[in-house]
């Protein structure tokens, strides 16, 4: 009786948790302090000041977020085909419809 209830997915998880916080607080207490420069602590990254770079020099790759976009509809949709299996078909059929809107609303170019 006693493994079953701690087998239970709460309890599990409540002690999964625990341990988590721990590992994570003691290596807060005991990990190396990092002493931050001027540098880093100006508001682009690295250190690097905008008079090295300028705002229109610095180029976007419009590329990268489409991949993104690509990904997560596909990501999203395969969890949701892989949830739904033993759902309606009426259910099944509008994830794909919102998955191929999504699919055709998305820009191209």
């Amino acid at each position: 009786m006693w493994v079953e209830l701690l087998l239970s997915a709460p309890i599990t998880f409540i002690i999964i948790f625990v341990i988590l916080y721990l590992v994570y607080y003691s290596g807060k207490y005991t990990a190396f302090k990092h002493q931050h420069t001027e540098a880093e602590l100006d508001p682009y990254a690295c250190g690097e000041g905008p008079d090295k770079y300028p705002a229109e020099y610095i180029q976007m790759n419009v590329q990268l977020y489409r991949f993104a976009m690509y990904f997560t509809i596909f990501d999203v949709a395969a969890f949701l085909l892989a949830v739904s299996v033993s759902s309606p078909i009426l259910v099944l059929a509008l994830y794909i419809a919102v998955m191929i809107a999504a699919l055709i609303l998305l820009p191209k170019g």
